[in-house]
């Protein structure tokens, strides 16, 4: 048998298990040297030997199975029955040196262990043969069916578990792959070659020191067609498994291309899919789950779980304030949408309870179908709380990101009400190691990208000359009317943000003395952000973060809460106006926001067609990162 192998760097166990190997290969061989003698080396023993070499030559792949089997086996057992172990283990031995010189890549240590398995396997399975059949090595071999059945099971029983037992083994201390599941992975093969191959060769000697040749005649045309037909089947199945892969890539394919829509729909939360993915089978695997099916689903599942937010609508998607309630209904018919849009969809793995119920809660308050404890799918439990942490850990529209300790601290207070006990303590286990994961891959950074509102500010800019500041100038009654506004606010501040149509990005108009050189350099991409967002919906949001808008500039100024409205100009999208409190807004300062905003247009007095005009020498910074 021929094993392929990983190339690792090789173990401690290695060395010690391939020394044991070689040393008692060197000592069976100088034995089998020693013991051969003049009359062995007839015309019948060199036929077998170049029929077992030549043998050799002509192999067939195990179809999905990193080894390979041929018809040599049959001349090595005919050797053994004819000739005892010298001849057939020095034949085996030199076989095995040939093998090794003509490959690629040669190694000396798997040369030498090349050349002593074979003559291990070989000189133990004669020995079993002799033994049950109860006569000497070389002697004549009775002719009785219940002597040589037995002894012929055993010769073959032998010569496999020592050929494919010790090759596993030498494979899994190289690749540090399970010793057993190498080994079962073939064995099944190569026990029914090996048994075939000592029934024709016992069929094969007679009584006598010689080979049947009437029954080699026989057996001969069957051997070949045997092989003959086993090739095309293998060649077949092989094939076969390569469609398999075809197919496995384009399913991959596929999934990796919806997930990347939904990545692109979402996108405040980029990256945020693939780091789950990553750490649901993480925990999975740290849980013992080891089905492959099952593995496979969660992979998928994990990649698709929120493919139903391709139906939920951007100015839900993306708020950066608190839904309300019907806002809140419509996003959580996401989960129950992407079931349905997978379902249309023939996976091979059973990814659409996944999907479906990752937002299904341990104590029966979860949606869509408010299921209880275990009866919610493994693979829907552990990606709750993988999306979970993930999200508290990533940078929302409504919220900047916690903190690892924080969002942990949140998952352990919903243990045994939000999510399953068991998957809760497994991750917190896990979170030390996934985070240093995540750094070798670099995904973290993906959360930093997508920062907490997209913030654009002109860092290392010296703005003196003016040329970075906007086209549009807001008139001076507009400007008195919301400093005005803003004054009845103790600590609060104000911008009016210009739409920069060639930029697709707002920059700051005007702002009310308190921030205004604050905030001279900032620039929000639409689409990003409350202010920025509020353009791109046509609609006001009320008691979001500033530092959403305005990063660290928020934090320096002490501003807490905000409240934006767009500004039409003739019906054109003008920009937004932006209040900034550094404490809670009344209802009534909420309201009256939305009210400013249009009298600013009424005594303004300004055209909508500035708005066509770019920003000179103005780019669109990238973000900074919020912790």
């Amino acid at each position: 048998m021929q094993t392929e192998r990983v190339r690792l760097a090789r173990p401690a166990p290695l060395p010690v298990f391939l020394a044991a190997v070689v040393a008692t290969g060197a000592a069976i061989i100088a034995h089998s040297v020693l013991s051969l003698h003049a009359p062995l080396l007839n015309g019948y023993a060199l036929l077998l030997a170049a029929l077992t070499i030549a043998g050799g030559r002509f192999t067939i792949q195990i179809p999905g199975r990193p080894a390979t089997v041929s018809v040599s086996e049959v001349f090595v057992f005919a050797s053994v029955l004819l000739f005892g172990p010298a001849v057939p283990v020095l034949t085996v031995a030199i076989d095995g040196l040939y093998i090794s010189v003509t490959q690629k890549n040669r190694r000396l240590y798997r040369t030498l262990f090349n050349v002593a398995e074979p003559a291990i396997s070989t000189w133990t399975a004669a020995q079993a043969f002799f033994a049950v059949a109860g006569v000497a090595p070389g002697a004549p071999l009775s002719t009785s069916m219940p002597v040589l059945v037995p002894a012929a099971v055993a010769m073959a029983g032998v010569f496999f578990l020592f050929n494919s037992g010790l090759t596993a083994i030498a494979v899994a201390l190289e690749s540090g792959a399970s010793p057993f599941e190498l080994w079962r992975s073939h064995a099944w093969y190569l026990a029914v070659n090996y048994h075939a191959a000592a029934s024709v060769a016992t069929l094969a000697v007679s009584s006598g020191a010689r080979i049947n040749f009437a029954v080699v005649g026989l057996v001969g045309p069957l051997l070949v067609l045997s092989y003959v037909a086993y090739r095309e089947a293998s060649t077949r199945a092989d094939e076969a498994h390569r469609h398999v892969a075809d197919v496995e890539h384009l399913y991959r394919a596929s999934v990796e291309m919806l997930a990347i829509a939904v990545d692109a729909k979402d996108q405040v939360t980029h990256g945020h899919i693939r780091r789950v993915q990553q750490h649901t089978l993480t925990v999975a695997a740290s849980m013992g789950v080891t089905d492959t099916r099952e593995l496979k689903a969660m992979e998928a599942g994990a990649l698709l779980h929120d493919i139903g937010k391709l139906a939920v609508p951007d100015y839900v998607l993306n708020k950066p304030s608190a839904l309300t309630p019907a806002e809140f209904e419509t996003m959580k018919k996401h989960a129950s949408m992407g079931a349905r849009i997978l379902t249309a969809v023939d996976f091979p793995y059973p990814i659409v309870p996944t999907v479906r119920h990752h937002h299904e809660q341990w104590d029966g308050r979860g949606y869509p179908d408010s299921l209880v404890g275990a009866e919610i799918p493994l693979g829907a439990r552990i990606l709750a709380v993988v999306d979970c942490f993930d999200a508290l850990t990533s940078d929302r529209p409504y919220r900047p990101r916690l903190t690892d300790a924080q969002a942990v601290a949140i998952l352990q207070s919903r243990r045994g009400t939000f999510y399953d006990p068991a998957v809760v303590d497994r991750f917190v286990e896990l979170v030390p190691e996934l985070r240093r994961r995540d750094a070798d891959a670099g995904d973290h950074c993906d959360a930093q990208a997508s920062v907490v509102a997209g913030l654009s500010r002109l860092a290392a800019r010296d703005l003196s000359d003016g040329s970075a500041r906007p086209a549009v100038v807001i008139p001076a009654a507009a400007q008195r009317l919301v400093e005005e506004a803003v004054a009845a606010m103790p600590g609060a501040g104000a911008c009016v943000f210009a739409m920069n149509a060639a930029q697709d990005a707002l920059v700051v108009a005007y702002a009310t003395a308190r921030i205004g050189d604050g905030v001279a350099g900032v620039i929000i991409p639409v689409g990003s952000g409350v202010s920025a967002c509020v353009a791109a919906n046509r609609s006001a949001i009320r008691r979001a973060e500033p530092v959403l808008d305005l990063g660290e500039i928020a934090r320096d100024f002490g501003l807490k809460t905000c409240v934006s409205a767009p500004v039409f100009v003739r019906a054109d999208l003008f920009g937004t106006l932006t209040v900034y409190g550094a404490g809670p807004m009344s209802d009534e300062i909420v309201a009256d926001v939305g009210l400013l905003a249009q009298e600013v247009v009424d005594h303004g007095q300004f055209a909508g067609r500035q708005l066509q005009e770019p920003v000179a020498q103005v780019g669109v910074a990238r973000p900074e990162a919020h912790g």
